[in-house]
């Protein structure tokens, strides 16, 4: 869903609005006003984090290092 992040023109407050509708009116929810800009805001991603292999490093089998 998506979220986006304003700013009032009137008393300057930033917040975020969830927005079904893209011809839905937006209003600060500081001041009675409806005149904001939709502001430039950065996504994040959260990824999956893979391990590798089962062991911890220096354990038998599971180093790199030629054993011996």
């Amino acid at each position: 869903m998506p979220i986006y992040e304003y700013r009032c023109t009137n008393c300057s407050q930033v917040f975020e609005k969830l927005v079904l509708d893209r011809d839905a009116s937006i209003e600060c929810p500081r001041c009675p006003g409806a005149a904001v800009e939709k502001q430039f805001s950065a996504f994040s991603f959260k990824g999956e984090r893979k391990v590798i292999g089962s062991g911890t490093l220096g354990s038998a089998g599971s180093s790199c290092a030629p054993s011996g």
